[in-house]
């Protein structure tokens, strides 16, 4: 798939599925193991998940914010039956530059000089300060004399951060790589799956991508999350924001409960994240006219409220589905089916990043 082969800077050994999925979440730590069985394929292993007691922010946390997250990971991950130390690791979008760009048609060699000019104008800071990747993902919808590029580019700084944290975590670093890349790969099935904008909605941002033909043509991340409608009830209804918290997830966006007051209080600032889907879906519709958005795909821990699908089906028209974080892995008998139902949609990246073929 296109979204394995990309990162290739941050990848540090090779492994057939010898490795654990880490997701370090702004609130909640998540893993997801994957093993390979002849007759089944990739075969759930193991799942589960940690809060954690104050939100991480590894782009601005300190040295001892960094040794007391180890601490927290290391007993996290000591409390599962691993098969490996070795782990695959997403970097936050929000801190990630991604970008598509259209260039000329070139020999392989002339582009990785290209690459080095065009990053330089859409990455705003100085190249000698990112790790930067990039691929070609397509022609040109609009010429065939051009090729559109994805580009990446993370900061040297956070990298080091996550080697650092996961070293002292005594975890084995095998590939890092973008959170959109890792939701990508555990929600789109194929390249045949419709075009379709993925909506993970995370504690402290939400990332917008659009996926088609199984590779990663558009990605945007804004400033609101779950934890900005659990304020938005506490300020509305004088809560706690524990109690806050706990009425979103019960109510969400179901009008039906409590007279409404609850959908009252989370609709402004849920508006946003819905206006921005509108302002994304058309951007991408105009620039690949044969190439639409068909649905909108929901994940992350807010994407389970009452309420929501509904909600944004009515404000964007559009076909909106809750993903399915297991659809490309075999589930055994033993696991709860009811649970990783309920559960699936805050498992996207973790299980992405269990599926990476490295």
């Amino acid at each position: 798939m296109a979204f394995d082969k990309l990162i290739i800077h941050w990848r540090f050994s090779f492994l057939s599925m010898n490795f654990f999925g880490l997701d370090i979440g702004n609130s909640s730590l998540k893993l997801v193991e994957v093993k390979i069985d002849r007759s089944k394929g990739k075969v759930l292993s193991l799942y589960g998940s940690s809060s954690l007691s104050h939100p991480v922010n590894l782009a601005v946390d300190g040295p001892e914010d960094l040794k007391e997250l180890s601490s927290v990971i290391r007993e996290f991950v000591d409390s599962y039956s691993l098969s490996s130390n070795k782990v695959v690791v997403a970097l936050p979008e929000s801190q990630i530059f991604t970008r598509v760009v259209s260039l000329p048609k070139m020999p392989e060699k002339e582009l990785a000089k290209a690459m080095q000019y065009e990053a330089q104008q859409y990455i705003p800071v100085s190249l000698s300060e990112v790790s930067l990747d990039y691929q070609m993902i397509s022609d040109s919808p609009t010429s065939a004399e051009q090729m559109e590029i994805l580009v990446i580019a993370a900061p040297k700084t956070l990298v080091s951060k996550y080697l650092k944290v996961l070293k002292d975590s005594s975890l084995e670093v095998a590939a890092l790589e973008t959170e959109t890349m890792a939701v990508a790969r555990s929600l789109i099935a194929d390249a045949k799956t419709p075009c379709s904008l993925v909506v993970n909605i995370g504690a402290l941002t939400t990332d917008l991508s659009v996926v088609s033909g199984a590779t990663i043509r558009f990605t945007r991340s804004i400033s609101t999350g779950g934890t900005s409608l659990a304020r938005a009830i506490s300020q509305s209804l004088g809560f706690d924001l524990n109690q806050a918290e706990e009425y979103k997830r019960t109510y969400g966006l179901d009008s039906s409960q409590l007279e409404g007051k609850i959908t009252q209080a989370i609709k402004p600032i849920f508006d946003v994240v819905i206006d921005e889907i509108k302002r994304s879906t058309a951007f991408y519709n105009t620039h690949h006219k044969e190439d639409k958005v068909k649905r909108v795909v929901v994940c992350g821990g807010t994407a389970s409220l009452p309420g929501i699908l509904i909600y944004m089906a009515s404000s964007l028209d559009l076909e909106v589905i809750l993903g399915n974080s297991w659809s490309r892995i075999y589930i055994p008998a033993k696991f709860s089916q009811k649970e990783l139902e309920e559960s699936g949609p805050s498992y996207a990246v973790a299980a992405g990043l269990a599926l990476k073929e490295i």
